[in-house]
């Protein structure tokens, strides 16, 4: 079987990141097809990115922006752009679309992840090719930003930079460690290429815990690991995988 040639939109990101550098390991099955976010700017370069993709992974978004509109304009935008070149090339790879739990809610950022989806998914039927809306739960992994990709990448940061963090809202929240999260994403790709299936994927959380949970098991791993210079007892998959994302943070630099 040849290689499946993958490209990834916000390669940079969190996801993005974990995903290449998860592809990158087995060249035997993968050709990582690189991705600047430049692209976006360069009509050629992105042609040139989707004419070399049997599958695309759709990362690419902005999340947050204090001017109006700009986050639903950006994220449209990035949609329609993607769509263009590879309409323009001629060329249908698979697309699997990180859309979000958010697209029923009143928001700039849910409707344009709605929007973009259905967009895909239309182009998709259309084109007889695959593809994946993704939905994910709250992701959490050794290098994601703090003070934007989790509350626990913004815990870890203060607890290992000699801050004290707060709860704010004390929910108990759905979360997925990023590496369960890109094995399931590689899984997802190599299906959707090989049968060119056009469906939503809500990927299930690996835990729930409530906040304050959280927090009293990273600030144990602080007083353990830092303080006492000992490894803290573990008693489950959930905390290991809490352990080894604080410990990404150690020597973390914003």
């Amino acid at each position: 079987m040849s290689k499946i040639r993958i490209g990834i939109t916000g390669q940079s990101g969190f996801v993005g990141t974990n995903l290449f550098n998860e592809l990158s390991k087995h060249p035997e099955k993968f050709e990582c097809i690189p991705f600047e976010d430049r692209f976006f700017e360069d009509d050629t370069l992105l042609r040139n990115f989707v004419k070399q993709c049997d599958v695309i992974f759709h990362l690419a978004a902005l999340v947050r922006s204090p001017q109006k509109g700009e986050v639903y304009d950006t994220n449209i935008r990035l949609g329609n752009q993607l769509v263009n070149a590879m309409l323009i090339e001629k060329v249908t790879p698979c697309v699997l679309f990180a859309s979000s739990v958010q697209e029923y809610d009143e928001t700039e950022y849910g409707w344009c992840k709605r929007e973009t989806r259905e967009q895909l998914a239309l182009w998709a039927e259309r084109h007889n090719t695959g593809f994946v809306g993704m939905i994910f739960p709250n992701l959490f992994g050794p290098q994601a930003r703090p003070n934007s990709h989790s509350f626990i990448a913004t815990f870890c940061y203060k607890l290992t930079h000699n801050e004290q963090p707060t709860v704010i809202v004390d929910n108990s929240v759905s979360l997925k460690y990023i590496k369960n999260l890109v094995d399931e994403l590689i899984s997802a790709a190599c299906k959707v290429y090989e049968q060119r299936l056009v469906t939503t994927i809500k990927f299930q959380p690996d835990f729930t815990m409530k906040v304050s949970k959280v927090l009293a098991l990273l600030s144990g791993f602080r007083e353990s690991y830092i303080d006492n210079h000992q490894e803290p007892i573990i008693k489950s998959d959930a905390e290991k995988w809490l352990f080894d994302t604080f410990k990404s943070y150690i020597d973390y630099k914003l």
